[in-house]
């Protein structure tokens, strides 16, 4: 039994909690609105517990589950989040929804790496929609995970997770590589729009 932290309360959350329950994890929300994670905590079930984001981190992986523009403050709520291996699930988009954030050359995970360089980061569960994290598969298929990351320890401890709720994990290399993961996230939010699959397509490589 494994224990996670999910800041956040959203849709993302959800997903990840509802997965890591399902396997067995305790699960640690750390949230802005104690009534929010409470709510959300009982209807998760298992060992799922809500905390006001600032206090002490409980799991061995944490994971970002918010918005891409809230990763400063949080940082900084968090002291930094020293030691921990810290799980970026968001996608770095523009204000306007009309690309990315980020500069070229670089990515999110990055950036949030840059702010916390005493964490460990790994990109992960970004190119999955909510709808489909929670379901488990889609369409009978098994539901890829594609994971980057500097430090091959962290990155393990996440393939791990990954591989014991349900995914095939996919390593796609240094965490530079999450500049690919999210350019492949924002694509397929587009596709979204011109396919009218209102967020319920997947990602899957078939081999």
């Amino acid at each position: 039994m494994t224990t996670i932290s999910i800041v956040g309360a959203g849709n993302v959350a959800r997903g990840i909690a509802t997965r890591a329950v399902a396997a067995g994890d305790d699960v640690q929300l750390l949230v802005r609105n104690q009534e929010q994670g409470n709510a959300l905590a009982g209807e998760l079930g298992g060992k799922v517990t809500a905390a006001m984001i600032g206090g002490p981190v409980h799991g061995e992986l944490v994971f970002l589950a918010v918005p891409f523009s809230a990763a400063p403050e949080l940082v900084r709520a968090f002291d930094g989040f020293t030691g921990k291996v810290v799980v970026d699930s968001s996608n770095p988009i523009n204000d306007d929804f009309t690309g990315l954030a980020t500069a070229p050359g670089t990515s999110g995970a990055e950036e949030i790496q840059k702010l916390a360089p005493n964490a460990r980061v790994v990109k992960a569960f970004n190119t999955v929609f909510a709808p489909n994290v929670i379901a488990g598969t889609k369409n009978g298929h098994q539901l890829d995970l594609f994971i980057a990351a500097d430090d091959a320890d962290a990155k393990a401890a996440v393939a791990e997770f990954g591989d014991k709720i349900g995914f095939r994990v996919i390593d796609i290399g240094a965490l530079a590589q999450a500049s690919v993961m999210e350019a492949i996230a924002w694509l397929h939010m587009q596709l979204q729009f011109t396919r009218g699959t209102n967020f319920q397509s997947a990602i899957v490589i078939l081999d």
